[in-house]
């Protein structure tokens, strides 16, 4: 037994109601230090109850990734920035190896935030496309969350992005397929990005406990793909 797991050990005696110095024989040790051993204990359990959520359900490892790529606390406290960077980005930190990677999308998904997956165009001239239309509707989605726009006014307006896009590559002789992929994926960007948005909405307006990210996730994915197509609120 090393001794994290005899401290854990320890930890559990006392929870489970042993004495001090009935721990201290059992150990070895002094009943002062069992005290310091579990004062210890108890006050990382108080400080990781009041960690964000993400930040208390990610491994040591992934969270020291994030650390050192994004260099910024607050990113736990805002899950669905760390969501749409997507799984690209994720591969891409030379620390993050498959494992950690899913476990990481894992955490984000169960949180009700949807991440941005496979983003690579089956043709890669679509690729610079792809880009710069992700480019133009973040900044579009800057811009809505800062001025509250109505959905009704952002939605249609993403659409009219996209099309535009795929308008411009079919003139530059682009084939269908590429055009449509390249509609579809920046739709589902844009989509993710709405999501996301909604979620964090949703836990600010309601208890943790009471919050169903699934549900909620459903609703922003059904109002995005509504207003999308009629350019109205569905009744």
């Amino acid at each position: 037994m090393n001794m994290e797991e005899r401290n854990e050990e320890i930890w559990k005696m006392r929870c489970e109601g042993a004495t001090l110095s009935r721990i201290a024989k059992e150990f070895g040790i002094s009943s002062h230090r069992v005290r310091q051993i579990c004062d210890k204990k108890k006050r990382r359990l108080e400080n990781i109850a009041k960690w964000p959520h993400l930040k208390r359900v990610l491994p040591a490892r992934i969270q020291n990734v994030l650390n050192k790529y994004l260099r910024n606390e607050d990113i736990y406290d805002h899950p669905e920035r760390l969501a749409i960077l997507g799984e690209k980005v994720f591969f891409s930190w030379k620390d993050m190896g498959s494992k950690s990677v899913r476990q990481l999308i894992n955490a984000l998904e169960s949180l009700g935030y949807p991440v941005n997956r496979d983003v690579r165009m089956t043709d890669m001239k679509s690729e610079s496309y792809f880009e710069i239309g992700r480019t133009i509707l973040q900044k579009y989605f800057d811009y809505y969350t800062e001025n509250s726009l109505d959905d009704t006014e952002y939605i249609p307006v993403v659409r009219l992005i996209i099309e535009g896009i795929s308008e411009e590559m079919r003139s530059a002789g682009m084939p269908g397929s590429s055009c449509d992929e390249v509609a579809k994926k920046l739709k589902e960007f844009n989509r993710i990005l709405y999501q996301n948005l909604w979620i964090e909405q949703a836990r600010e307006d309601a208890d943790e406990d009471s919050l169903d990210p699934q549900k909620e996730c459903e609703s922003a994915r059904y109002t995005f793909d509504y207003i999308y197509e009629h350019g109205e609120h569905p009744e």
